[in-house]
């Protein structure tokens, strides 16, 4: 088996100190952790298992409940349900699973996909595909129903409050945080303690069981990191086995091959193209799919085309400015500018707001010029984000 390098990513700067570890196969107790500039790190890469920890205040940890076991299919309604309580576009964001609980939560870790790319492009740049990418909070022990776990890092803590969750805070704000997360002081704090270690904890008011004698955070991680019990961020778009766009090419072939024979054939011929996924039986289970995600609600499927009828009549139906001659309007500019793509929809207060995807920023040039003769809608621009993985695109459109 071969080594596996880990590294404690802190900043993507290329001269950054850094600290890293190389740890033979089944290493469980011994981390020599060393530091270095973060390039001279990476060099030692070369056929070692690669597992980076990233900061967990660049992230945010939560959970779901979705009436789904496939994680391919929670992953796709994850940012919906969670829509409403992140301040961000979700377009504009990535969700990664954790294993699904027995009380049926799935763990969540969100965050930027512009952090994402910031970390990866370090690695990439030089030829690395990391094995993992995990946050380091969840490298702490799972505490205990009773328990906080902590680890003092520098002018930092981090706080594992639980399976999903946690946080991080600077020292001087300990207190106040654990008052927060805990005001009746009912929670142990177990403390992964430094041997040069001199902030005296008993003065907190909490109950401290200290784990002494580590020499560094990143050793005191590594002793207690359980991958089983953390997220990998390498999910979806940034998966090594697929990506996002793979996920979508069964939507993404049938909707050219039968003129978008789910959204845009549904729509123009007053959703009738439903019964061509009930032939296709290999369709017919991403047709649901696709449906849960825009309606997380719907559970049960017993018809979707009449579900999908009833869904549609109270978005507002073909009556004007209602869903359906929306609808219609964004698939006929879809159809007049080749290679765009559709990723996500919503409708909401009279108004469709979609996600699009292609190669370059000139699709959207094409599809504004397309606007700008009278269609019955008005175009705007929400967003507009151009990285490695091409354009991402975010619009509303209104009744004119």
């Amino acid at each position: 088996m071969r080594e596996t390098l880990y590294i404690r990513l802190r900043a993507a700067d290329p001269g950054a100190p850094t600290a890293y570890c190389i740890a033979r196969p089944q290493a469980v107790a011994s981390f020599m952790v060393l530091e270095a500039p973060l390039e001279t790190v990476l060099l030692q890469a070369a056929q070692r298992r690669l597992v980076v920890l990233v900061p967990s205040s660049d992230l945010r940890l939560t959970s779901v409940q979705v009436p789904a076991r496939q994680p391919a299919k929670v992953l796709q309604a994850a940012p919906y349900v969670l829509e409403d309580q992140l301040a961000e576009d979700v377009d504009s964001l990535h969700f990664a699973l954790g294993t699904r609980q027995a009380n049926g939560r799935w763990p969540v870790a969100v965050v930027a996909r512009q952090r994402m790319d910031e970390w990866l492009e370090v690695l990439q740049s030089r030829g690395l595909k990391p094995d993992s990418i995990l946050p380091d909070i969840l490298a702490l022990p799972v505490p205990g129903d009773q328990q906080f776990s902590l680890l003092l890092d520098g002018d930092q803590v981090l706080v594992r409050s639980g399976l999903d969750s946690g946080f991080v805070c600077q020292r001087e704000d300990l207190e106040l945080c654990l008052s927060i997360a805990d005001p009746d002081k009912r929670r142990s704090l177990r403390v992964l303690m430094l041997r040069d270690e001199t902030l005296d904890l008993s003065r907190l008011g909490w109950a401290v069981e200290p784990l002494p004698g580590h020499q560094t955070p990143l050793e005191a991680l590594l002793q207690n990191l359980q991958p089983a019990q953390s997220i990998d961020l390498l999910q979806g778009a940034y998966s090594q086995r697929q990506t996002l766009m793979r996920f979508l090419q069964p939507w993404r072939t049938a909707a050219s091959l039968a003129a978008a024979a789910i959204l845009a054939g549904a729509l123009l011929h007053g959703v009738q193209a439903w019964r061509l996924g009930r032939e296709l039986a290999s369709q017919e289970a991403a047709n649901i799919a696709r449906y849960q995600a825009i309606f997380p609600g719907e559970t049960r499927i017993v018809d979707l085309g009449a579900q999908l009828d009833q869904q549609m009549a109270q978005f507002g139906g073909a009556a004007p400015g209602g869903l359906l001659p929306l609808l219609e309007i964004l698939t006929q500019g879809i159809v007049a500018t080749p290679g765009l793509s559709l990723q996500s929809l919503q409708f909401r207060e009279g108004a469709l707001y979609a996600g699009l995807g292609g190669s370059d920023l000139q699709l959207l040039e094409r599809l504004k010029a397309w606007f700008e003769q009278p269609r019955g809608a008005r175009l705007e621009v929400q967003s507009a984000n151009s990285g490695a993985e091409g354009v991402q695109i975010r619009i509303r459109l209104s009744p004119s």
